[in-house]
C-alpha cells in the first residue's frame, strides 16, 4: 500500500518559543524518503533542535500512523565506513620499495573494495574480531595461517549477506592479490612482509572496536528520533485549518516530496491556512520543475503568486553530493585554480554522469522523460553553472548569465542513443534518448571557445561520474563523484581525513533549515535552464539515434562532436553505380555519407600533384557537417595548398557564412587565414564593386575555376543563392549580387552557375527529412528548381538515403 504524507519541518525563529515542527509528503515504499528521515534525523542531532516531528497522511485511502511506524521501523541501521583503513595500507605500502607502483596497481581492487566496505552492528564486530585474534603473533605462523584466515573471512561473509553482500569474498580476495603483489614487489623476505600485514590486520581489529562504539552511540540517537516522531492527520482543508490556525509567529518549513502535478494544491493550502499569524512560511519543492520553460514558467508563476518568491527552496540532491560542496570549497579556497579557470588556460571542461544501470522497473517514468529531462536539464546543467560561473555575492545571478550565454548547439553538436533492449524495458519501440552528449560553449569573455561537453547516458559500461576541467598545459582538475575525491595536477585536494557522507539530503536539508540558498537552483536559473534545453530536445528530434552497445563516448574534433564507437576511416567503395537526375548517386545514412563526400574531396586534393586547390563551400546546415568531417581528417590534407572560397554570403552586419566557417573550420585545422577567401558583403549590399571578388579569384586562380565546389539544396530547391525570384540562372559573370523577395536576408551575392558549372568537380548534398518531396520531385523529372541547372560534368548528389 501506498501512502502520500507530508514533512512539514519548522526551523527555530526568535519570535517563538514552542519547540520546531516537522510534517514529511511522501510516498511509502520510496527508498530516497528513507534517506530523507535519515537526512532530518542527522540535523535534528547535530543542531541540537528542540523538535516535534510529525509524518502527515493525505490520502484518505491509505492507512496513515500503521504506514507511517512501518517506514519509521524500516529506516537502515546507521553505517560507518571503514575510512581507516585505507590510509593504513596506503602507510604500509610506502614502507616497502616498488610499494608506488603497487598502489597504483591496486585502485581497482583492494582499495575499492575498502572504500565501499561498511561495517554494520555489533555482531559483525564480533564476528571479525574473532578472526582477528586467529592472527598469531611469529611471522612463521602468520605465513602458515594467512590460507586460513582468507577462508574464513571468505566462509564469513555467507553469514553476513544480508548485512553487507558480497564485500567479504571481494575483502578475501583483494587481500590475497595484495599480499602477492606486495611479496613479489619487496625486497624484504616473505617473513618480514607477513609481519607487518599481521599489524596492519591487527590495527584494523582496533579500529574496528573504535567503530562498534561509534556504532552504539548512532544506533541509540536513531532510537530516539524515532520516538519522536508522531502521526499527524492532513487529509482535508479542515485538517491544514485545523493544524495551522494553532501556530503563531512560528517559521514554518514544509518539505513536498510529492509528484510535481501536487505542488500547486497543496502550495494553495499553505498560502491560504498557515502564512497568517505572523508565521514565517518556506516551502521547498523536489525537481522535476516541470517539463519543458512553459511549464516551468507557469509552475513558478503560481508557486511565487502562493508562496513568496524568497520563500521558495528547489531541491536538487545532486547538489547535496560531498564532491559537489566541494566546488565552491575548491573555487573559494585555492586562488591559484581559480585564476586558471577561465580560456587563456582552460581547453575544455567534460561533465559526465554515466551509469550502469538501466532504466528496467522506471522505463515508464523514464520514457516521458528521457535522458535529456531526465538528467542534462537539471543534475548535469547545476554542475556546469557550478564550476563555470562567476564567484559574485548573488551566485543565482551569475548562474543565469553563464546559462543566457551557451549557444543553442546545432545537430553537428550533439549525439543522442538508445541501449540495446530498452524498448523491451518500455514495453513498446520507442525513440526516447537514453544517452546524450552535448557540445556548448558560452559568449562570455571568460569561456571564449571552450568547448563545455556534457554526457549522460543509462546502461553505460560502467559507473563514471565526474567533472574534468582539460587546461591547456595537459594538466587536470578532476571532481570524482563515484570514488568521491578532487584532484589537481594528479594530488588530492581533500583532507586525509574526508569521509563522503552518502546520504546527499543531509547538506540539503541543512540549508534548506538555515535558510541557504547559494548553490540550490532558483526559479529564474531553471527557467534559463529551460530556455536553452528546450532548443535541445527540439534539435534532438532531428538528429540520429545511435544503437548504444554499452561502450557509447564521444570524440571532440574542434567543435563538433562524434559518436567514438562510429566507423570514421577511409570509405572508399560506396556501393555499386547509383544515378540521380543524370549524375552520379552516393546514398547512405548522414553519418556515413558525410564520410564519402570528404573522402572524395580528399580524393580530388591528391589528384593535383602541385600548385593551389581551391575548394568552394556552401554555407547554412549543409557545410556544418562538411566541416566536422575535413576537421576529423584534418591530418590527411596539407592544408598550405589550400584554398577556401565561398559560394554565397547574405549581405547584413553579421556575415553568417562566414563566421561559422571561421569558427568551425579555420580555428580547427589552422589554415592560413590569407588562403580563406571570404565575399566582400555588408548589411548595405557589398563593400566596392562586385569585381573586387572577381579580381582576388583570379589573381589566386589562373585558371578562373575551382578545383570543387560542395552545394546543398533549400527546401524550396535553391542552390547557393540562386532562387526561383532571382535573375542570376543565366549570368555570365563569375559572380553575382542577387536581390530575392519572400526569403530571408533578400540580399545576397553568390557564385553564378557559370562558374559552377565549368568547375572540375562539383558535389551537391541534400540532408534533413524537411526536403524529402524536393528530392521526389526532382526524381520525377521536374526541372524547374534552380538546382536542376546544376550540368557539371563531374556532378555527383550525396543524398539522405531516408530521403530515396
Amino acid at each position: 500500500m501506498k501512502l502520500s504524507f507530508i514533512l512539514i519541518f519548522f526551523a527555530i525563529s526568535t519570535l517563538s518559543t514552542n519547540a520546531t515542527k516537522f510534517v514529511l509528503i511522501g510516498s511509502l515504499g520510496d527508498l530516497a524518503k528513507k534517506y530523507l528521515w535519515s537526512a532530518i534525523e542527522e540535523n535534528v542531532s547535530k543542531l541540537d533542535l528542540d523538535i516535534e516531528i510529525f509524518g502527515a497522511s493525505r490520502n484518505p485511502k491509505s492507512d496513515g500512523e500503521p504506514a507511517l511506524n512501518e517506514i519509521l521501523s524500516n529506516l537502515p541501521e546507521q553505517n560507518v565506513p571503514l575510512d581507516g583503513l585505507e590510509e593504513k595500507v596506503r602507510l604500509l605500502l610506502h614502507s616497502f620499495p616498488g610499494g608506488e607502483d603497487i598502489l597504483s596497481q591496486s585502485q581497482t581492487s583492494f582499495f575499492k573494495i575498502l572504500d565501499k566496505l561498511d561495517v554494520t552492528g555489533t555482531n559483525l564486530h564480533e564476528k571479525l574480531n574473532s578472526l582477528f585474534n586467529k592472527v598469531p603473533k611469529t611471522s612463521k605462523e602468520v605465513k602458515s595461517n594467512l590460507d586460513e584466515i582468507f577462508t574464513a573471512l571468505s566462509s564469513s561473509s555467507k553469514d553476513l549477506l544480508s548485512k553487507s553482500p558480497g564485500t567479504f569474498s571481494e575483502l578475501a580476495a583483494g587481500v590475497g592479490q595484495f599480499v602477492s603483489k606486495l611479496s613479489d614487489a619487496s625486497t624484504k623476505s616473505s617473513d618480514k612482509i607477513l609481519s607487518e600485514v599481521s599489524v596492519f590486520l591487527r590495527n584494523g581489529q582496533k579500529h574496528i572496536a573504535n567503530i562498534a562504539d561509534k556504532i552504539k552511540g548512532l544506533n541509540s540517537r536513531a532510537k530516539n528520533f524515532k520516538e519522536r516522531v508522531k502521526y499527524l492527520q492532513l487529509r482535508s482543508d479542515t485538517d491544514f485549518e485545523t493544524f495551522c490556525m494553532k501556530l503563531s509567529k512560528e517559521r514554518l518549513i514544509f518539505y513536498l516530496s510529492i509528484p510535481p502535478s501536487a505542488y500547486t494544491s497543496t502550495s494553495e493550502l499553505i498560502s491560504k491556512f498557515c502564512m497568517k499569524n505572523g508565521n514565517q512560511v518556506s516551502v521547498a519543492y523536489e525537481k522535476p520543475f516541470g517539463y519543458s520553460h512553459n511549464t516551468a514558467d507557469k509552475l513558478f508563476h503560481a508557486l511565487n503568486n502562493l508562496i513568496g518568491k524568497q520563500n521558495i527552496f528547489l531541491v536538487d540532491h545532486y547538489l547535496g553530493k560531498a564532491v559537489t560542496q566541494q566546488i565552491f570549497n575548491v573555487r573559494k579556497s585555492y586562488n591559484e585554480i581559480e585564476s586558471l579557470l577561465n580560456s587563456d588556460h582552460v581547453s575544455s571542461i567534460h561533465i559526465s554522469l554515466l551509469e550502469e544501470a538501466d532504466c528496467e522497473g522506471r522505463a515508464g517514468y523514464y520514457d516521458k522523460s528521457g535522458v535529456f529531462r531526465d538528467m542534462l536539464q537539471n543534475h548535469v546543467t547545476e554542475l556546469l553553472t557550478l564550476v563555470t560561473a562567476e564567484l559574485i555575492s548573488d551566485f543565482s545571478a551569475a548562474k543565469v548569465e553563464l546559462l543566457q550565454s551557451l549557444t543553442v548547439p546545432n545537430r553537428h553538436q550533439a549525439i543522442v542513443a538508445q541501449y540495446q533492449g530498452y524498448g523491451g524495458h518500455v514495453g513498446q519501440p520507442s525513440s526516447t534518448p537514453t544517452f546524450a552528449s552535448v557540445l556548448l560553449t558560452s559568449s562570455l569573455p571568460r569561456w571564449s571557445g571552450v568547448p563545455f561537453i556534457l554526457s549522460s547516458g543509462k546502461s553505460q559500461h560502467s559507473d563514471r561520474k565526474e567533472i574534468v576541467v582539460n587546461f591547456k598545459d595537459r594538466e587536470k582538475l578532476v571532481f570524482d563523484f563515484s570514488l568521491g575525491r578532487v584532484l589537481f595536477r594528479g594530488k588530492s585536494l581533500l583532507p586525509k581525513s574526508f569521509s563522503a557522507p552518502k546520504n546527499s539530503y543531509t547538506a540539503l536539508i541543512k540549508n534548506i533549515i538555515t535558510g541557504n540558498k547559494e548553490i540550490l537552483p532558483v526559479p529564474s536559473s531553471v527557467l534559463s535552464s529551460w530556455v536553452l534545453w528546450d532548443h535541445i530536445i527540439n534539435l534532438q528530434h532531428n538528429t540520429l539515434i545511435h544503437e548504444d552497445h554499452k561502450d557509447m563516448g564521444v570524440e571532440v574534433h574542434g567543435h563538433f562532436l562524434l559518436a567514438s564507437n562510429t566507423d570514421h576511416g577511409d570509405l572508399e567503395d560506396p556501393g555499386s553505380l547509383k544515378f540521380f537526375n543524370k549524375a552520379l548517386l552516393v546514398t547512405n545514412h548522414e553519418e556515413h555519407l558525410l564520410e564519402h563526400l570528404v573522402q572524395d574531396i580528399i580524393r580530388v586534393i591528391g589528384m593535383k600533384s602541385s600548385g593551389p586547390v581551391h575548394i568552394a563551400l556552401s554555407g547554412g546546415s549543409t557545410a556544418l557537417g562538411v566541416y566536422k568531417y575535413l576537421v576529423v581528417h584534418k591530418d590527411k590534407i596539407s592544408w598550405e595548398n589550400i584554398h577556401i572560397w565561398q559560394v554565397d554570403e547574405r549581405c547584413e552586419k553579421e556575415h553568417v557564412n562566414a563566421r561559422d566557417l571561421q569558427y568551425y573550420l579555420v580555428e580547427c585545422v589552422n589554415i592560413d587565414p590569407a588562403n580563406v577567401h571570404l565575399m566582400p558583403v555588408n548589411k548595405d549590399g557589398y563593400s566596392g564593386d562586385l569585381t573586387e571578388y572577381q579580381n582576388e579569384f583570379v589573381s589566386f586562380n589562373l585558371d578562373q575555376k575551382f578545383d570543387y565546389v560542395v552545394l546543398g539544396v533549400g527546401v524550396d530547391g535553391h542552390t547557393a543563392s540562386h532562387f526561383l525570384e532571382g535573375e542570376t540562372l543565366s549570368s555570365t559573370q563569375d559572380f553575382s549580387l542577387v536581390k530575392v523577395d519572400n526569403v530571408v536576408s533578400p540580399l545576397r551575392m553568390t557564385v553564378t552557375m557559370e562558374l559552377i558549372n565549368r568547375s572540375d568537380w562539383v558535389s551537391i548534398l541534400v540532408t534533413g527529412p524537411e526536403k524529402r518531396d524536393i528530392i521526389q520531385s526532382i526524381r520525377d523529372g521536374d526541372e524547374l528548381y534552380p538546382v536542376s541547372n546544376v550540368s557539371n560534368p563531374h556532378l555527383t548528389w550525396f543524398i539522405d538515403e531516408i530521403l530515396l
